[in-house]
């Protein structure tokens, strides 16, 4: 069943302080109109334009996710997002009389609770979703993270932490499976965590301003001295007589949960995975992971969206492997015969690489005069299909892409190494170096069995059919 979007029915706030900032704050939900998403807006900024919260518009994930437009910051949006997100709310902007949101308890259940305040009411649209059709991998080799998103016909979540070192965490695992039944309960009361060592150096750098045991959970990783005992007491405002507690907590605070940590960071993925503009159709499987494992893998989710989009825009009665036939090609490119020189496209990620597909056959023009009785195809052919080829990834990089035309502005480091001859099956890769302002330069190889027949380092330029006419 299709779902329609949602926005809230009244404005609602919430007052307090920010976790690393530590600066005061009131935040306020208002409701938005369709399409509009989330978006956050410093009212404490005269004419400050609202910040989209959007993968493109993340400046900084060391303490936390942090969204910049010119020099305006919004800090640790992870929390109110994932209230969002959690509740499936779709367009809502966020005012802000400070650079931070408040921290609360640390958890995002201040958030959801005021948006219930306000209600939900649904709206004039269908809600867009990305629905993951292929596993999409994200790995860190040196830091042991791996994100991989799977088919799935809903939403679900399994994380998994490691520390090994620390025995009042150890391996935990959660699972989330219905994001309307279990989020508001399950998940959205974790509090955010953190380690003794870490911790006492950024109070000591004067970091994390607004942190508190009454909004964070402070695990003990070191050995603690009797003799610390009093300064850690004034550093961190404890209040229990007890230093460390049995689940090795600072101050001997209660867990909410027996696995507090992991339902955390499962609920900063929440968070962090609205950063791609909608929901996702899909089941993300995490280990060790971060707010800055968390923003790749939205990266990477946001590159599959564009080439889903894409592939509807333009995409034919094809085959599944095959992304473009000659068709779409046509639709994209302005060349017709007999100077149309690809015949499908197989591979595609939006700005960044592209595969095409040429079949060479003794019919091509070309071969009665070059050469009679020995016929070989231009090589400056080669090299036109390779530009072709970067043509659909180029116009996939600029807005309008139908209103456009590509021309090539040089070559360098051309090189054809073997003749390419009637039967052969080129197939043609093209990376993306550069892009900015309508510039590029790309690499571009032509490959025949596998062996390498030419390649060429190309650049060019975007420019408006209009201006052209």
């Amino acid at each position: 069943m299709v779902k329609q979007q949602r926005t809230i029915k009244s404005s609602a706030s919430f007052t307090g302080i920010g976790l690393h900032t530590g600066e005061p704050c009131s935040l306020t939900f208002h409701p938005a109109p369709v399409g509009h998403g989330f978006q956050f807006k410093r009212s404490d900024i005269p004419d400050s334009e609202p910040i989209p919260a959007k993968i493109d518009y993340v400046v900084d994930i060391s303490r936390g996710t942090i969204l910049g437009r010119g020099d305006i910051r919004i800090h640790t949006v992870e929390h109110v997002l994932a209230a969002l997100a959690g509740l499936e709310i779709d367009n809502v902007l966020i005012e802000l009389t400070g650079p931070e949101p408040p921290v609360g308890d640390g958890s995002a259940m201040p958030f959801v609770e005021a948006l219930q305040k306000a209600g939900f009411e649904e709206q004039d649209a269908p809600r867009e979703k990305l629905e993951v059709e292929q596993t999409i991998i994200y790995h860190n080799e040196e830091r042991g993270i791996d994100l991989v998103v799977v088919p799935s016909p809903v939403f679900r979540i399994t994380y998994m932490v490691d520390y090994p070192m620390n025995p009042g965490l150890g391996t935990q695992y959660t699972s989330l499976y219905d994001l309307k039944e279990e989020f508001i309960i399950d998940f959205a009361p974790s509090r955010t965590f953190c380690f003794l060592s870490e911790v006492e150096e950024l109070k000591e750098q004067g970091l994390i301003k607004g942190g508190n045991l009454d909004n964070a959970i402070v695990f003990v990783d070191r050995e603690v001295e009797d003799s610390e005992f009093q300064r850690l007491k004034n550093l961190f405002g404890a209040k229990s007589s007890v230093l460390i507690g049995e689940k090795g907590t600072l101050d001997n605070r209660e867990l909410r949960f027996y696995n507090e940590p992991v339902r955390h960071k499962a609920l900063d993925l929440i968070g962090d995975l609205a950063l791609l503009g909608m929901p996702i159709q899909g089941h993300v499987l995490a280990a060790r992971g971060g707010h800055k494992a968390h923003v790749e893998l939205v990266r990477l989710l946001q590159k599959e969206h564009e080439k889903t989009q894409l592939i509807r825009s333009y995409k034919g009665q094809t085959s599944s492997d095959v992304i473009f036939d000659t068709d779409a090609i046509a639709r994209i490119l302005p060349h017709r015969y007999p100077f149309l020189l690809i015949d499908k496209i197989v591979e595609l990620t939006p700005g960044e690489s592209v595969a095409g597909v040429k079949c060479v056959t003794i019919n091509e023009p070309f071969f009665q005069g070059h050469f009679p009785g020995y016929p070989i195809m231009p090589g400056v052919l080669v090299i036109e299909a390779l530009g072709q080829t970067g043509g659909i990834l180029l116009l996939n990089s600029a807005d309008n892409p139908e209103d456009k035309l590509v021309f090539f502005t040089g070559l360098d480091k051309v090189r054809f190494r073997k003749p390419v001859r009637p039967g052969d099956q080129l197939y043609l890769k093209v990376e993306m170096e550069f892009f900015k302002r309508g510039l590029c330069r790309m690499q571009g190889k032509a490959f025949v069995d596998g062996v390498l027949v030419a390649e060429a380092q190309m650049s060019a330029v975007v420019r408006d059919r209009e201006v052209l006419s």
